[in-house]
């Protein structure tokens, strides 16, 4: 199956064709008003080489925290070495101290613009009314942060946190993406645990054998891919690569997201989703906190409850 690829999607269309139906799409020219030159490794070096980052595996665990320019020089421009770690630089998305890239963003503001199919008002998370705009430039949005990675880096199989959306901006370089569909998650986990769709142990997995990706698929520079709620990804680098990603939920998903809220009162990114909500609920939230706010919501951000 082949996803689609689209130019000239507008607002109403992104919504009604690909979020409504919960489905993957590649947008060809979202990048179109953005200085791609400031996104390349020599750019970024220049600009914020001295800037601490975090480098992780290909399964989310933290591995060490360097600067962007050793980074950088260890493992770019390098078809010799097989990178397995790569840089995940989100803007602050929880209250602890850390090197987030919230500084590194704001010297970027003016090389990208919001781009004009993804909604920027009426959203869940990050929470706002339809008279509140969550430009992605200057706004706050879960794991907004800066993928750089050398040739080889891997993101193993997943699906984003809380049932939101996750959009992947591809800047630099190119990624392998596999995609699977919600309905295949018996194939592709085993308790909490995703298989290795690369070196998959059958012994764990035994109904994976069952699987079949929805999507193989090549992601280019200046292509911009959405991987809607609960679709499993897997994520290669296929060259030295740069990208911007971001999470969010549009307001028609808010009952997907306070089923999940219920089913998952344990899971440790409600952490994340906590800290979205703190200016509305104040910063020590419970499961049943958000539960009560998010039932009892019309959309309307100035609505403040005191706890």
């Amino acid at each position: 199956m082949t996803i689609d690829k689209v130019e000239n999607l507008s607002e109403t269309d992104f919504i009604d064709s690909y979020l409504a139906s919960n489905k993957p799409v590649i947008v060809l020219d979202g990048m179109r008003d953005w200085d791609l030159t400031r996104f390349t490794p020599d750019s970024l070096k220049k600009e914020l080489g001295s800037f601490e980052t975090q480098v992780y595996n290909n399964l989310f665990d933290l591995q060490d925290v360097t600067s962007l320019n050793d980074y950088l020089t260890n493992n770019f421009s390098r078809p010799d070495k097989e990178c397995t770690e790569y840089i995940r630089w989100y803007t602050k998305l929880k209250n602890a101290d850390f090197c987030w890239s919230d500084t590194a963003f704001e010297q970027l503001r003016d090389a990208w613009t919001h781009p004009t199919f993804l909604p920027k008002s009426s959203l869940v998370v990050p929470f706002g009314d339809t008279n509140t705009e969550k430009d992605i430039t200057t706004s706050r949005y879960p794991y907004k942060g800066l993928f750089i990675s050398a040739k080889g880096a891997r993101t193993r199989l997943h699906r984003d946190p809380f049932g939101s959306n996750a959009i992947l901006c591809q800047l630099f370089g190119e990624k392998e993406v596999i995609l699977y569909d919600p309905s295949q998650a018996e194939y592709l986990m085993s308790g909490q645990d995703f298989v290795d769709v690369k070196k998959p142990d059958h012994s764990r997995f035994p109904n994976f054998k069952n699987a079949s990706p929805n999507y193989h698929l090549t992601l280019k520079p200046g292509e911009i891919i959405l991987f809607p709620s609960g679709w499993f990804h897997d994520v290669t680098c296929l060259t030295d690569s740069i990208s911007i990603t971001w999470n969010f939920l549009y307001h028609t998903e808010k009952e997907r997201l306070i089923d999940f809220v219920k089913e998952n009162p344990a899971d440790d990114q409600l952490e994340i989703l906590f800290f979205f909500f703190s200016d509305m609920l104040g910063k020590h939230i419970t499961v049943n906190d958000l539960l009560k706010f998010l039932e009892n919501s019309e959309m309307v951000e100035e609505q403040r409850i005191s706890i």
